[in-house]
């Protein structure tokens, strides 16, 4: 995949949801839903926030630049769709986790069900599309990461170069790109039935 941040992707979804978790990378969400907003204006973009990506967006933020629903993943949220026990799928078309902690991946990989967002990305049959933002890796995150893609609906998206805050360097990767977040999802969305294998560098 070699989309340029100015270019936009074929999406043939008319409806995306994307889970915002507390990487610092939420902060850039606005970025992306403004983008999102100017090259797909017929997209409607709902969004499940954690309490923990509220230290780095805040929902007023989401809402004026989201073209749907806006709610924070918990289970005493006024705003939870009735469909999470049906993993949303009247409501939405494909997912993406973005960004996607480590924490939240990991959980995801042990089938929890916790909060009402991860039950519906637990039980929904459309594409999941997660967007890594891990600080690292070892021997048996990779063994859940590829435990995880097991479900032919779950693919990671390409990495990018990233630029680590607590070390203050350029280091390692993440898959905190929307372009290559659509472009994942398209390739699940065009073609339902074949399991793509994308694992995280």
């Amino acid at each position: 995949m070699s989309t340029s941040p100015s270019q936009a992707p074929i999406f043939s979804a008319d409806r995306l949801h994307l889970h915002v978790t507390g990487s610092v990378n939420a902060a850039l969400v606005p970025h992306w839903l403004n983008w999102l907003r100017i090259f797909y204006p017929d997209l409607t973009v709902s969004m499940s926030v954690t309490h923990s990506a509220l230290r780095f967006v805040t929902l007023d933020s989401l809402r004026l630049l989201s073209s749907g629903s806006v709610w924070i993943d918990a289970w005493d949220s006024p705003d939870i769709p009735s469909g999470v026990h049906n993993g949303l799928d009247e409501d939405t078309e494909c997912f993406g986790i973005f960004p996607a902690t480590l924490n939240t991946t990991m959980r995801l990989a042990a089938g929890l069900s916790d909060s009402p967002m991860l039950m519906a990305l637990q039980l929904t049959r459309r594409p999941i599309a997660v967007a890594t933002s891990f600080p690292g890796t070892n021997p048996l995150i990779d063994q859940r990461l590829e435990d995880l893609q097991r479900r032919n609906n779950i693919i990671f998206t390409p990495q990018v170069p990233a630029y680590s805050v607590s070390q203050d360097q350029w280091k390692g990767g993440t898959g905190f790109f929307m372009p290559f977040l659509l472009e994942t999802l398209e390739t699940k969305l065009s073609a339902p039935e074949t399991t793509r294998q994308n694992h995280p560098a």
